[in-house]
C-alpha cells in the first residue's frame, strides 16, 4: 500500500503538468474568444506559468527537463516550425530561475518575473514570426491585440492557481528533501 502509493505521489507532477498542458488547448477551443473580444488573440500560458512554479517551489532540473518535454510537445501538438517552443520554453525557464536567484522567492515576485518572461516569450515568437513571415501584424498591434490580453488572462490564471500550486510543491519539496 505505502509503495502503491509513493508511485502515486511520483507520477501526481508529470501527469499534472499534462492537464496544464491539455487545458490550453481546452481552453482556446471552449472560450468565445472572437464574440468577447473583436481582433484581440488571447494565448493561455497555463504550462509554462506551472513549469515557473515549479523553477521556483521544487527544482529548477525538473523544469527544465519539464521545458523540454513539452516544449517539444508543444511544437508538435500546437505549431507547425518545430523547435521554437523547444528552446524557448527551457530558455525563460532559465531566465526565471536566474532571476529568482537574485530576488526573493515569493508568490509576488514570482508573478512579476513570470509576466516578465510570459512577455519575453511572447516577443519572441513574434520575432521568429515575422522574420519568417508568419505574421503581418506590426509592433504596436502585437502589443495591443496579442500581448496585452494573453497577459491579463495569465495574470488571472496565475492568481487561481497560486496558492494552491505553490503548497502542493512546497509539500513534494520536504518530500523530495525528506527521502
Amino acid at each position: 500500500m505505502l509503495r502503491r502509493m509513493a508511485m502515486i505521489s511520483r507520477l501526481l507532477l508529470p501527469f499534472m503538468t499534462l492537464l496544464f498542458f491539455y487545458s490550453e488547448s481546452l481552453f482556446v477551443h471552449l472560450f468565445p474568444n472572437e464574440e468577447w473580444f473583436d481582433q484581440k488573440i488571447i494565448v493561455p500560458h497555463f504550462l509554462i506559468i506551472v513549469l515557473f512554479f515549479i523553477c521556483a517551489f521544487y527544482q529548477y532540473r525538473t523544469a527544465l527537463l519539464y521545458g523540454f518535454i513539452f516544449g517539444f510537445l508543444f511544437d508538435i501538438y500546437y505549431t507547425e516550425i518545430n523547435g521554437i517552443y523547444l528552446v524557448l520554453f527551457p530558455f525563460v525557464i532559465f531566465l526565471s530561475h536566474q532571476m529568482m536567484r537574485i530576488l526573493h522567492n515569493n508568490l509576488l515576485v514570482l508573478g512579476i518575473i513570470s509576466l516578465v518572461n510570459l512577455s519575453v516569450l511572447e516577443f519572441l515568437v513574434y520575432q521568429i514570426n515575422l522574420i519568417i513571415q508568419r505574421t503581418d501584424l506590426t509592433f504596436m498591434q502585437f502589443v495591443d491585440w496579442r500581448l496585452w490580453p494573453t497577459l491579463v488572462l495569465n495574470i488571472l490564471f496565475y492568481l487561481v492557481v497560486a496558492f494552491p500550486l505553490r503548497n502542493y510543491l512546497l509539500r513534494k519539496r520536504k518530500e523530495w528533501l525528506d527521502d
